[in-house]
């Protein structure tokens, strides 16, 4: 059916004036979605025929010039036939994320005063909830008709002429609501003069044409997507695929079964394209990776230096298991690495960035044909103007544009436009860049999210982020201003962690985020971190939610995010029906209560088990379950799932098999705990006499609750852990005759890495505790004990993040109840105020050892008479109860201060 309008009457460029345009494709493909392995395609044909349908339907049901409809659901070839009759009939479109909240969806339809929607049958429900008692008129984007009470679009569909409305290209087309990145989201409209300015520039460029296919994975809602991604195509005669969803997998299965040749994405989907491709060559070996990275290399520089595309040779294997037809990747929506860019057209891709906002109905800037400059944003084009204003020595200043793209003003908001726009009318974009002596614009950053420290230096967060982030041990990092100083919140890669070797995330971050630090200016680097372990909040589009950081930094300081636990799916509630699996699963919930957790839960980020508690968690196993796990069996442990796993193997060894030996020090460790040499002897005392002078010299450390030498005989000092200076300040505070007898558990990758490292830890009494290890670790402690030395414990396994007292992990109970020894409690005060654990140097402030009266276990855990009454609140076993005592008593010396 053709549209029915008056072509002369109308002013201008509309999306009726589109469908007019594309319908010349005719039998084409335009829209081919990839579901369930199968392939739908529409025709440009068949889209312009339902879309002018669509249109008359909507203006014979009543539809008027201007009436805002609500439109939520997933990109599809429906979705875009839904716009497109919206468009045609002069409705103001009001797209919405389909992954919107109630309360987002409710804000929506209250503001823009809808009371018309287009849903997919999944939003049904969370529709009706948010409109309330309004009265909003409901058809389906997708789903069977009368599905829920609601018929489908293609009920609207006219199957006579019907009169379209003459429209002004200068008409609101969409309302638009910003991601709002700093956490102020505004409204305003773009009209169709807005949009056309980018789409005809961009068919203009001839980027695409009808031989390509583009594959679509953003979100249409989105200003970038639904102009350069879906309309530009269509406008070039391209078509537009749509894959089932976001996943890896499902991006590479329409990327073969559309036969993509371009893609229109964000930084992060490239990103994780060339991470895809190094992980595949590195599957392979060493050399393969090697041999890759030299010819990527090579690649590089042969498109710099004569601006060839190598990489389409050299990688021709490999790009065809990407897509054989892949030449072009689209990249807006952020900033796109100069780095990553340079990596995308070494493997042969042609890569094409630019700038923009939704405010200029997408893009403004590109580096288009014959015009580009990698590690820009480009020029720009069609008409528009740009300038920086207010520059600083570096040319730096905040981006201005003027042009026919630029929307006119935000929606019932002149306060907002004052901000927005100049005296002379260019739009204020709040982005800083600069200009080059050509006119090519290179991006620095957000005003708002600019970091201005003191002494006047300013960071922006997204050029320490990508230097930062450049680790394979890091997933994502966001840098953010934290009391004055650079902070970051860091996600790491466990898994590229795992690989390297070490279970210590920790450590690996640490050392990864200072050595980045020292290749930067000293005003750059971190001053402290904070472990993530869930995604950071991003717009749809990629951005981080900068106004969420400063509060998620201090949860993730504190431990206080909240975690929901993972949903177990069918498969992993078979999985825990097993006997052994099922207790091993409850003993884990028992014993970490304030930690949801799945079944994939990271024993170490998740539970927070190091290679103390790994040695605790193994003898709990071992009571409670009868199972006693080896060397072997945790050596690659790494999951909840992974524990269960091994805990079972364990369990199920025939009665006649061998079990693993008693506990007893590895070969060889026995050292460690074995008088040094003179050279170790006089070593610790030079050491000790330094320690103790600095300590009282710097921090006026004073000891208090014990005069003279502490008690004889097997004796494990137990205090709160708040700083890395604990154990210096446990030196300084012990007598050198207690000192002398005094051994300490130190994990074997941090302190015994190299020969002077063992020389030290030798001569300081430091024996290794192997997290892979844990039985033979523990024997080690239970000697020193059992020849009546001492231990120092901290029982919280890790430094307090807060300063305030941690729940004590059980072991510590079991060690003294194993070994008979006295427990003397200790608390540190003044170590958190001196050097947090964030921190990379300490302050000087005065730190006090208080210590409380020594305990046999008997007094620690005295005989119950009514062990019900008391199971759960003071431990069901004697360990159990010496712990919590313990903790009482260590919680009793702080508030002595």
């Amino acid at each position: 059916m053709a549209i029915e309008t008056a072509r002369e009457a109308q002013t201008g460029w509309t999306l009726q004036t589109l469908i007019g345009e594309i319908a010349r494709f005719a039998d084409q493909p335009a829209l081919i979605a990839v579901k369930d392995a199968a392939v739908d395609s529409w025709s440009f044909a068949e889209i312009a025929d339902c879309a002018s349908r669509l249109a008359g339907g909507l203006v014979r049901d009543g539809v008027a010039p201007g009436e805002p409809v609500f439109l939520m659901g997933r990109g599809s070839p429906d979705w875009v036939v839904v716009r497109l009759g919206l468009g045609a009939a002069g409705a103001l479109a009001v797209p919405c994320d389909h992954l919107a909240a109630a309360e987002e969806v409710k804000r929506l339809l209250r503001d823009s005063g809808c009371r018309r929607a287009f849903v997919a049958a999944e939003h049904l429900a969370l529709l009706r909830e948010a409109s309330g008692d309004e009265p909003l008129a409901v058809h389906l984007l997708e789903g069977d008709d009368g599905e829920g009470g609601a018929q489908t679009w293609r009920r609207l569909l006219s199957d006579a002429p019907v009169a379209l409305p003459d429209l002004s290209a200068e008409a609101p087309a969409v309302l638009v609501y910003t991601s709002g990145t700093t956490g102020a989201p505004k409204d305003f409209t773009l009209s169709s003069t807005n949009i056309h300015a980018n789409v005809a520039g961009l068919v203009a460029e001839r980027l695409v044409g009808p031989d390509d296919r583009i594959l679509l994975p953003l979100p249409l809602h989105h200003v970038y997507p639904f102009v350069v991604g879906l309309l530009v195509p269509l406008a070039n005669g391209a078509a537009v695929i749509f894959p089932e969803g976001l996943a890896g997998p499902q991006i590479a299965e329409a990327l073969r079964r559309g036969e993509a040749t371009g893609i229109v994405g964000v930084p992060r989907l490239y990103a994780a394209l060339v991470a895809n491709i190094e992980a595949q060559v590195a599957a392979r070996g060493r050399l393969a990776r090697a041999v890759f990275r030299r010819l990527l290399a090579l690649s590089i520089w042969l498109r710099r230096r004569f601006g060839w595309r190598a990489g389409r040779v050299l990688f021709r294997p490999l790009l065809a298991r990407v897509g054989p037809r892949l030449r072009l990747l689209v990249s807006g929506g952020a900033a796109l690495e100069e780095r990553l860019i340079w990596q995308l057209e070494g493997l042969g891709w042609t890569v094409r960035n630019g700038y923009g906002l939704a405010e200029t109905a997408s893009t403004f800037t590109g580096n288009l044909p014959g015009r580009e400059r990698i590690g820009s944003e480009g020029r720009p084009f069609q008409g528009g103007e740009l300038r920086i204003a207010a520059p600083d020595e570096a040319g730096v200043g905040e981006i201005q544009l003027r042009g026919p793209n630029v929307f006119a003003s935000y929606r019932d908001n002149p306060a907002a436009d004052r901000e927005a726009f100049t005296a002379d009318g260019w739009f204020r974009t709040g982005d800083l860049g600069c200009l080059d002596a050509e006119g090519f614009l290179t991006f620095k950053g957000r005003s708002k999210e600019l970091i201005v420290l003191g002494g006047g230096k300013n960071v922006f967060p997204e050029d320490l982020e990508r230097a930062y982030g450049a680790s394979p041990f890091i997933e994502e990092v966001a840098v953010l201003e934290h009391n004055g100083a650079l902070h970051a919140l860091v996600r790491p890669d466990s898994e590229a962690i795992r690989r390297s070797g070490t279970l210590r995330i920790e450590d690996s971050l640490r050392v990864e985020l200072s050595a980045v630090g020292q290749r930067l200016p000293r005003y750059q680097r971190l001053a402290g971190y904070a472990i993530v372990r869930e995604p950071l909040p991003r717009t749809r589009l990629g951005k981080y939610r900068r106004f969420l950081l400063p509060q998620l930094y201090q949860q993730a300081l504190t431990g206080a995010i909240e975690r929901k636990p993972a949903e177990l799916s069918d498969e992993d509630r078979d999985f825990l029906r097993d006997p052994l699996a099922g207790q091993v699963w409850q003993l884990l919930q028992q014993r970490y209560p304030q930690r949801p957790f799945g079944l994939d839960a990271s024993l170490q980020l998740d539970l927070g088990v190091d290679s103390l508690e790994w040695i605790t968690l193994s003898l709990e196993l071992e009571r409670r379950l009868a199972v006693t796990l080896d060397e072997s069996d945790v050596a690659e442990v790494y999951t909840v799932r992974a524990l269960i796993e091994a805990v079972q193997r364990a369990g199920s060894r025939p009665a006649g098999a061998a079990r693993p030996a008693a506990a007893r020090p590895a070969v060889g460790d026995e050292r460690w705990i074995q008088p040094g040499h003179p050279g170790h002897r006089l070593l610790a005392v030079a050491l000790f006499a330094v320690n103790w002078l600095l300590m009282r010299l710097l921090f006026r450390l004073k000891r208090e609750g014990v005069d003279g030498p502490l008690p004889s005989g097997p004796l494990v000092i137990v205090a709160n852990h708040v700083s890395d200076l604990d154990p210096l300040v446990m030196a300084a505070a012990l007598p050198l005759a207690t000192l002398r007898r005094v051994y300490w558990g130190g994990d074997v990758a941090r302190l015994f890495a190299g020969p002077l490292r063992r020389f030290l830890c030798r001569a300081l009494h430091i024996f290794p505790v192997d997290e892979r290890a844990p039985a033979a670790s523990l024997a080690l402690a239970q000697a020193v004990l059992q020849r009546g030395d001492a231990l120092i414990w901290f029982p919280e396994a890790w430094r307090s993040p807060t300063g305030e007292l941690q729940p004590f992990l059980p072991g510590i109970g079991s060690l003294i109840e194993r070994s008979g020894a006295t427990a003397l409690p200790a608390y540190i005060d003044g170590a958190f105020e001196a050097m947090p654990r964030w921190a990379r140097l300490p302050r000087l402030r005065p730190i006090a050892v208080r210590f409380g009266d020594a305990l046999a276990p008997t007094q620690l855990a005295p005989a119950r008479l009514a062990p019900a009454r008391l199971e759960g609140e003071e431990g069901a076993t004697a360990a159990e109860r010496i712990t919590r005592s313990l903790e009482r008593r260590v919680a009793a010396l702080a508030q002595r201060g």
